[in-house]
């Protein structure tokens, strides 16, 4: 083998040995998979989005099974400092539905807009057709209390309604009294418990969830 081919020869395996690719995945991480209590907040970050744009969206997803349109709320990436880097980072508290989370990033173009899709505050709904990055599903620890709980007057004078959220059915007793400190009064919850065709409109009662 002549000279000039043996270094031709390792140019090319050297070359080839310390390539790097210059485009990564996109990547979501989160910094827990397990919220104690709802209301709780996730931290959201992402990395390596190539060529960024001010469209590219943070999609929230209950259960983390739903169908790309079917999202639960949506963030703007743009709405992270610094996300003309491709990488970010949001913070999201999250109301315990009884169904794991999950979040998907979208790059969604101008082109796309569709003006006669709106979301509740007319705002243009972003488009689900080029999915960057799926992350793990994030969901809620046991062991928790009663939650979403609220307080409302009845058709008598005397009385409060208390409701609230468990994780089953079992027995729930309310303690209440005329001062904070002297709740000596007990009431036995009834149980109750709305299913999906319960919910106001669709696709909550038909087919999500």
């Amino acid at each position: 083998m002549s000279a000039s081919l043996f270094f031709l020869f390792f140019l090319l395996v050297g070359t080839s040995l310390f390539f790097v690719p210059t485009h990564q995945k996109p990547t979501i991480s989160l910094n827990t998979t397990t919220l104690s209590k709802s209301g709780n907040a996730v931290l959201i970050q992402w990395s390596e989005i190539s060529d960024p744009s001010h469209l590219d969206w943070l999609g929230i997803y209950s259960p983390p099974s739903s169908a790309h349109d079917d999202f639960v709320g949506y963030l703007f990436l743009s709405s992270s400092p610094g996300w003309q880097s491709g990488s970010g980072r949001l913070s999201i508290p999250l109301t315990n539905l009884r169904s794991n989370y999950s979040f998907r990033i979208f790059r969604w173009t101008d082109s796309e807009i569709n003006p006669k899709k709106r979301d509740h505050d007319r705002n243009p709904l972003p488009g689900t057709k080029h999915l960057l990055a799926e992350s793990p599903e994030l969901g809620f620890g046991p062991g928790r209390g009663p939650e979403q709980i609220h307080l409302a007057y009845t058709d008598r004078d005397d009385e409060m309604r208390v409701m609230f959220v468990t994780a089953d059915g079992g027995e729930r007793r309310v303690r209440y009294g005329v001062r904070r400190k002297a709740l000596g009064q007990v009431a036995v919850a009834r149980v109750g418990r709305y299913e999906r065709e319960d919910m106001c409109d669709a696709p909550a009662n038909e087919s999500v969830g």
